[in-house]
C-alpha cells in the first residue's frame, strides 16, 4: 500500500481550525497535534470536509500547516471526485483515475518534506464519492506511460477545440512527454465562446508576454480565475475572445466526457489525447 503526504487547505492561510471538535491555533501547538482515521475539519466561512488517514498539524510563520498522509488509491478516488464533470460516464471517470494515479506517482516529493498540495498547483481533491471510488477500483494500479516511464500528465477543463503544445503556451515541459496538438471533436462541436475586456495595463501584459500560461495564472491570482479563462483566444482591439477553460494541455475533461458518451473506452480516450503513450499495470 503506497502512502502519499499532501498539504491540505494551504490556500486558506489558517490561523484557527477545528479538527474532530478540537479548536486549534498556532499558540496551542506543543509542537504538533496528530489525528487518525476519519478526520473532520472545519475552518472559516463554514468550510467543512472529512479526510481519511493521518493528519499532522504544525505551525509555521504563525500559520497552521496541515499534512495528510493517505493511501495513493484513496487520493485517486478523491481526485476523480473533484476533477470530473458531474455527469461523466464511467469510461471518462476511469480515464481521469489513470491520469490522477500517474500524476501522483510521477510527482512524489514535489514539495520536499511532503509530496503534493490540494491546489491547482498539483491536483484538486475532495471527499471521495462512490463514483470516484468505483473508478479508482476499476483502474487499480494502472498508469499512463511514455517510453516505458510514468509521467505527470496535464489536463484541463476544456480545450476549446484543439489541445495545445507546451511551447504554444510558453510552458516548459518537464514531464518529458511531447504534448501534441490534438483535435477535440466534442469541443469543436459546441464549445461556448467567451469574451473579456481587460484593463489597459492587463492588455499590455497580455500583448507583450509570450508566455500565455504565466499571464493566465497571474491575472487569475490577481482578479479571479475567470479573468482569462483559457489560452485559446484572439485579441480583437480592446477585447479578448476565446474558447475553453484552463491551460489546454493534454487531456480535455469536457472532451473526454463527451467521447465516453460516444462509447469510447478509458484507454481509447487517453490514447486520443496522449498519442504514443501506453497504459500499464504497476503491480
Amino acid at each position: 500500500m503506497l502512502l502519499v503526504k499532501v498539504a491540505i487547505l494551504s490556500l486558506l492561510h489558517l490561523h484557527q481550525v477545528t479538527v474532530n471538535d478540537v479548536d486549534i491555533t498556532p499558540a496551542r501547538l506543543k509542537p504538533k497535534l496528530t489525528f487518525s482515521g476519519a478526520i473532520r475539519v472545519r475552518a472559516a466561512n463554514n468550510f467543512q470536509r472529512t479526510y481519511h488517514g493521518n493528519l499532522e498539524i504544525t505551525a509555521k510563520n504563525n500559520e497552521l500547516q496541515l499534512i495528510l498522509t493517505t493511501t495513493e488509491e484513496a487520493l485517486v478516488a478523491a481526485t476523480v471526485s473533484a476533477e470530473s464533470p458531474s455527469r461523466a460516464l464511467p469510461a471518462a471517470l476511469e480515464a481521469q483515475a489513470i491520469l490522477a494515479r500517474s500524476w501522483i506517482r510521477a510527482s512524489r516529493g514535489r514539495h520536499g518534506h511532503y509530496d503534493l498540495c490540494d491546489t491547482t498547483h498539483c491536483q484538486h481533491f475532495k471527499e471521495p464519492t462512490k463514483r470516484g471510488i468505483d473508478a479508482a477500483k476499476a483502474t487499480e494500479s494502472l498508469l499512463l506511460t511514455w517510453q516505458g516511464k510514468p509521467f505527470a500528465p496535464a489536463y484541463s477543463a476544456s480545450c476549446g477545440g484543439r489541445t495545445k503544445t507546451a511551447a504554444a503556451i510558453g510552458w516548459r515541459d518537464d514531464n518529458r512527454y511531447p504534448y501534441y496538438e490534438v483535435n477535440c471533436p466534442i469541443c469543436q462541436r459546441d464549445e461556448p465562446q467567451w469574451s473579456r475586456h481587460p484593463s489597459p495595463d492587463q492588455m499590455r501584459e497580455i500583448r507583450q508576454n509570450p508566455n500565455k500560461e504565466a499571464i493566465r495564472l497571474k491575472l487569475g491570482r490577481e482578479s479571479g480565475w475567470s479573468a482569462l479563462p483559457s489560452n485559446n483566444y484572439e485579441i480583437k482591439g480592446d477585447e479578448i475572445v476565446g474558447h475553453g477553460h484552463g491551460h489546454g494541455l493534454g487531456y480535455c475533461q469536457r472532451g473526454g466526457a463527451g467521447l465516453a458518451q460516444l462509447g469510447k473506452t478509458a484507454a481509447e480516450i487517453l490514447h486520443h489525447y496522449f498519442p504514443g503513450t501506453d497504459i500499464v499495470s504497476s503491480r
